[in-house]
């Protein structure tokens, strides 16, 4: 089983879909598992995994990111940008500059006007290490009943969380860099949120944009003409008005925090964009790192994988008028 195929059945568990085939997690825990007993040689214990446990580490590196990148695709992919680059490469994002050139009047016999820049604006995005520890029983571990697959599968969900609530927080902490003009603080009011969505869209130069929100955020957009039929039936099935005076509202993915029953992402905003602008920019450096240790070196005899990631996210800041935001009390 090629490592390419590897990857595509990591995509396809996380997406429900299939390219080649029907891949499930059963099948992706089986072809790993098929994998990692070729690299040892054939005989799965102790001392063949110690003498080749770098070769088992490298199937799964191959396949974590593949499975972190459709996680975060399938829910962030409508504002997020997601870049892979080498380790200590520079993470260069150029915002483009959408407003429109000056046009001067001049008298004849001059062209004393003045310049504007062609070239928009750049930022880079910082990244640092972010660590997943796991430990295991030896005894499970010799009995072959740790199945990396799963493990694998549920690290990346785990990476995917992060990073998605790193997402939400660079969206959601870049409020005070955002543009008078195209924010808001207070109780929902129709005219304000219309008023932000005709400077986002001034500013992009767009017939149209979109509002995402919690559900909870989102069930507060009303209009003062009232609900049809049509409405009132998206109000039923989706929680809220499918659409406010043209603008169509989508729901953001939520979730808790790690172990916890506190929500992860904030309740309480609103964030209007063009459809398919990427305001924030998620940078994945270098290739993951898994290593392990030795249960023999431990007094409770467990070991333990350690899994590293390098991970940065930011929201664009750099220009104003890219999105606007509406916080609600």
């Amino acid at each position: 089983m090629a490592k390419q195929n590897l990857k595509q059945m990591a995509v396809d568990c996380i997406k429900g879909t299939s390219t080649v085939g029907k891949y499930t997690q059963a099948n992706l825990s089986e072809a790993i598992k098929t994998q990692i007993l070729e690299v040892v040689g054939g005989e799965w214990n102790y001392y063949t995994f110690q003498d080749n446990k770098n070769k088992v580490f490298a199937i799964l590196s191959e396949t974590l990111p593949s499975a972190i990148n459709a996680s975060l695709g399938t829910k962030f992919d409508p504002f997020a940008d997601f870049k892979d680059t080498e380790l200590g490469d520079k993470n260069y994002f150029k915002v483009n500059d959408k407003q429109l050139f000056p046009v001067y009047v001049a008298a004849r016999g001059t062209q004393d006007i003045e310049r504007t820049k062609l070239m928009g604006s750049s930022f880079t995005v910082a990244t640092d290490w972010h660590w997943v520890a796991i430990y295991s029983e030896l005894d499970e571990f010799m009995a072959g009943k740790v199945d990396f697959a799963e493990m694998t599968m549920r690290v990346a969900a785990s990476y995917a969380h992060k990073v998605g609530t790193k997402i939400s927080n660079a969206i959601y902490n870049s409020y005070s860099s955002v543009g008078t003009n195209y924010k808001a603080t207070g109780a929902f009011d129709e005219d304000t949120l219309d008023g932000i969505i005709e400077h986002v869209k001034a500013s992009n130069g767009v017939e149209s944009v979109q509002i995402f929100g919690s559900p909870k955020a989102l069930r507060q957009v009303n209009n003062s003409f009232g609900y049809s039929d049509n409405m009132l039936d998206a109000i039923n099935e989706l929680g809220f008005v499918g659409v406010h005076n043209g603008t169509p509202l989508f729901a953001l993915p939520q979730a808790y925090d790690v172990r916890t029953q506190t929500f992860a992402v904030d309740r309480d905003h609103l964030i209007v964009l063009p459809a398919n602008e990427k305001i924030v920019k998620v940078v994945f450096e270098g290739t993951p790192i898994i290593n392990t240790t030795d249960a023999m070196d431990r007094n409770d005899m467990q070991i333990e994988y350690k899994w590293g990631r390098m991970v940065g996210a930011a929201a664009i800041t750099v220009q104003e008028g890219n999105y606007g935001f509406y916080k609600l009390s």
